[in-house]
Order: structure tokens, then sequence, then C-alpha cells
């Protein structure tokens, strides 16, 4: 369901969740948030945690914004929290509002969580489809 992004180094999830969708590409419904878990295994100490996402569509990558209250990730680790240690296991809630306005599309959602030194400790993409 996920795959290394090209041109972009970091380490691939253990495994990507989205509610609702079993095969790519995964239903986002207009007007509702898209839960993605993301399992990964820290490959060194984490003090902090911040999601950078992107969408692709039509040849052209853009970022997405997410919300002021989903801008830090360590607020966002299911049943843990900053810091992380080498070598733990951690889960990572991506709440990614779609908007009711967005158009019907297909595109490749980018996740990378980057850490207080502004490197990727995981990312993937996922091809997905606004509906």
């Amino acid at each position: 369901m996920f795959t290394e992004q090209d041109g972009k180094q970091g380490p691939l999830p253990v495994s990507v969740d989205v509610t609702g969708c079993r095969t790519t590409p995964c239903e986002l419904p207009k007007g509702q948030d898209a839960a993605v878990l993301v399992d990964f295994t820290a490959d060194r100490h984490l003090t902090a945690l911040v999601p950078k996402v992107h969408a692709s569509f039509g040849g052209v990558t853009v970022p997405f914004e997410l919300p002021d209250d989903r801008k830090d990730g360590c607020q966002w680790l299911v049943g843990g929290m900053c810091p992380v240690s080498q070598d733990e296991d951690v889960t990572y809630e991506l709440r990614l509002p779609v908007l009711a306005v967005y158009p019907s599309m297909s595109l490749t959602v980018e996740l990378q969580l980057v850490d207080q030194d502004n490197t990727v400790a995981t990312c993937f993409q996922l091809e997905a489809k606004v509906v």
C-alpha cells in the first residue's frame, strides 16, 4: 500500500493503515478526515516530529497545509509521546482533512515525518482518490 518516495531519503514505515481502505487507490470521501495510522520504528532518538504532507496530481506536487492543531506530530502519537527512544516502535495518526470543495480526482499523498534536525524519520506515498 505504501511506496518509497523517489528522490526523498528516509525509512519506510513498518505499516500504513488507512481507515476503510483495503486496496489502493484509497478513496478519501469529501467532507471527512482521512485517518491514517503510520507504524514505524525510530532509527534514532526523536525529540520532535513534524508532519510534512504533499499532494501530487497532474504532474504537479503541492504542499498540503495541515490545521494548526495537527502540526506537532508528537501530539498525534498513539499511546506514546516524545521523546521517542531509538528502536522504539511508535504509531503516528495522520488526520487529513478532505474538504467538501476539493475536486474529485486521483492523487498521490506523500507524508514525511521529520525530526528535530529536519531529518526524515519515516516517509511514504499513498495512491488515493478524492470522492
